[in-house]
């Protein structure tokens, strides 16, 4: 299938790749780039053939946040259109961030804006040492309104108000020590680091994967007493499960269990 603005394969071993494709614009996101890329996320998550989602930007950006062309031909539009508008990159969000897959960053190049926000959504984020990040929204009279719940619970209070709120950008190790990002790497080594992080993911049960992520979640949402019959529960299931069955017979008979892929 044909995009324009984003490219998308699937390599070896249900390795998936999603690419933010506007290279002139910097990767600048629009309406166009919201649709098709919800409709990948949307194959991803159907296609069990696919475990892990690689997430980049074409060119020497990864992505420099929303079209302003774009987003200045919203002004004239009905207001319950512009809340549609708004909401496709809110929608792209979270669904990425509830993805039942792992969803690995591949931070090539600046990311200003929505792009930070896109960093905050991924499960392991490996960054160019090189790369600049800044959330710009209040030196332009914007908000970063759709990113901020991801932003915030990625990077806490304290470091969001420190960069929401003066608009400086701030560089890769930076991002590190906020934990915006886990993997440093100078740029010519970035796609062999890429790959090492999405082959580990390819050592672990996919079903067993999707049931952590969603685990993480809720207990990050609930007080005490809901994540202790959330928990329980979450163990009774898995103890009947063909995956937990596969991966302690496979333990106990000393070979790899069936979803285990070499090099990870």
């Amino acid at each position: 299938m044909s995009y324009k603005t984003i490219e998308f394969e699937v390599g070896e071993h249900g390795v998936a790749r999603l690419t933010l494709n506007r290279p002139q614009v910097r990767n600048a996101m629009n309406g166009d780039m919201y649709d098709e890329a919800r409709a990948v996320v949307a194959a991803v998550h159907a296609d069990p053939d696919i475990r892990v989602l690689v997430l980049t930007g074409a060119g020497d950006a990864f992505c420099s946040g929303g079209d302003f062309q774009y987003q200045q031909s919203q002004r004239s539009r009905p207001h319950a259109e512009r809340i549609a508008e708004a909401s496709k990159l809110a929608s792209w969000l979270r669904e990425l961030d509830t993805l039942p897959k792992p969803v690995v960053g591949r931070i090539n190049g600046p990311a200003y804006g929505g792009g930070v926000g896109l960093v905050s959504i991924c499960d392991v984020v490996v960054c160019a040492a090189d790369v600049r990040f800044c959330l710009s929204e209040v030196s332009l009279g914007l908000l970063p309104s759709m990113i901020s719940p991801y932003v915030v619970r990625k990077i806490g209070v304290s470091n969001a108000r420190c960069v929401f709120l003066n608009a400086a950008p701030f560089g890769a190790e930076e991002a590190r020590s906020m934990c915006l990002v886990h993997k440093v790497v100078p740029r010519e080594e970035l796609d062999a680091a890429t790959a090492r992080q999405a082959a580990r993911f390819l050592r672990c049960a996919p079903s067993a994967i999707a049931a952590t992520k969603r685990l993480v979640d809720f207990v990050d949402r609930h007080g005490h007493e809901e994540n202790f019959h959330y928990t329980v529960d979450r163990v009774a299931e898995m103890w009947s499960s063909e995956e937990a069955e596969e991966g302690i017979r496979s333990f106990h008979e000393k070979r790899r269990p069936a979803w285990f892929v070499a090099g990870g």
